[in-house]
């Protein structure tokens, strides 16, 4: 069973990512840019053949995303700043943490790929394993909706745009590279994490299951808040034991030449890194504990049979 499982993730172990496949005439990378636009197109196909429905979904995304920073906002407007921050680099922090969340929505909207245990819980696993594709490829390709789901990106970027016209940051272009790079660390980060505590969906599928959405909604509920005025132990607390901080007030305070708890943006990405590799070890740890147990919705008293 655990071979099978391990041919399953990968059809062809033989040859690396990115190298010629003789047995199917392909590349990971190749097959990567397939996934992406297959995906891309089904998205299409949805805005084009219900264009109100889809409307609906991004004009109440971006409400909602709206209303979540409004509070933030409207502080520091009250205040003239907070945090250590002035009203427009409150702004551009807001924005921020806004590019990230329409990220993760660009990539891992559809299918629940960032939610990895509700696949799990739900037993929908399975579906994944018997596809002739590599399980990493599935993951970080099929929830591509760049159509339906980039209203959230498109909003952040025009707030984090405003905010560097008001703040001068024109003057210094490095700083848009300079925040490429942070964003997809701060999404790498959050997705590790996710995945770091939703493979425990591999040993406890019915109490888990929706265990990645309080993950990920810890981060969604924390980031956007300054954390300049806070004594140093807890700014240290918030951006390595919770790090809340770490993945949007770092990166932002660090592009606007702002102190943040003694640390650089390098930081950030060592500990996507770290994360990262956690989280790695601990699915593939909860893989080969599918493979002898597999899933119980399959079993006569499955949750959700």
């Amino acid at each position: 069973m655990e071979a099978e499982l391990r041919q399953r993730q990968n059809p062809h172990p033989a040859h690396p990512a990115g190298a010629s496949c003789p047995s199917c005439g392909t590349s990971s990378i190749r097959m990567a840019f397939r996934l992406l636009a297959l995906a891309a197109r089904m998205d299409m196909m949805w805005l084009l053949r219900d264009t109100r429905s889809c409307l609906l979904v991004m004009t109440t995304d971006l409400i909602g995303t709206v209303s979540g920073i409004a509070g933030v906002l409207l502080m520091a407007a009250r205040f003239g700043g907070i945090g250590g921050m002035t009203q427009d680099q409150v702004l551009f922090l807001l924005g921020y943490a806004t590019c990230i969340d329409g990220l993760f929505m660009l990539f891992f909207g559809m299918n629940n790929n960032g939610m990895i245990s509700r696949v799990i819980g739900r037993g929908q696993f399975d579906h994944m394993l018997i596809q002739p594709v590599p399980l990493p490829l599935q993951i970080f390709c099929t929830g591509f909706i760049p159509f339906t789901g980039s209203s959230v990106l498109l909003g952040g970027a025009a707030v984090t745009a405003i905010a560097a016209h008001r703040i001068g940051l024109a003057s210094n272009p490095l700083w848009v590279p300079a925040m490429i790079g942070s964003l997809f660390a701060s999404l790498g980060l959050i997705l590790a994490f996710s995945f770091l505590i939703g493979s425990s969906a591999f040993w406890a599928p019915v109490a888990a299951e929706e265990i990645c959405m309080s993950a990920v909604g810890f981060f969604d509920a924390t980031k956007r808040f300054p954390l300049g005025g806070l004594p140093l132990p807890l700014q240290l607390v918030y951006c390595t034991v919770l790090p809340a901080g770490l993945v949007a007030w770092l990166p932002a305070a660090r592009i606007l030449g702002l102190p943040a708890a003694g640390l650089t943006t390098f930081f950030l990405v060592l500990a996507a890194l770290f994360v990262g590799s956690a989280a790695t070890l601990v699915f593939r740890k909860g893989l080969r504990h599918y493979a002898k147990y597999g899933s119980n919705r399959y079993t006569d008293h499955a949750h959700r049979r």
